[in-house]
């Protein structure tokens, strides 16, 4: 039962941390737009510059701590096929 527990907390964190991120990203990107704002690469366009501003640590964060909650759920549900 532990390892459910803390798989579900960790998909709980991550998907706290990749919100986060992604409303950071759109903060920011309205200030990048602004007339005197800092302006945004056309390659990316302006939420992609800002999501590059923001950084790629918290998504790929995110997304590590999913994936480990995910395994952990996983082998604690096939814990509790297996016994019966």
């Amino acid at each position: 039962m532990k390892p459910l527990l803390t798989g579900l907390t960790c998909l709980v964190a991550s998907s706290i941390l990749y919100g986060s991120t992604l409303i950071a990203a759109s903060v920011y990107s309205r200030m990048l737009d602004e007339a005197d704002g800092l302006g945004w690469d056309r390659r990316y366009g302006i939420y992609g510059t800002a999501m590059r501003d923001i950084g790629i640590v918290p998504i790929g964060l995110a997304v590590l701590i999913a994936v480990v909650g995910i395994l952990l759920i996983i082998r604690s549900l096939k814990g509790d096929f297996e016994r019966g």
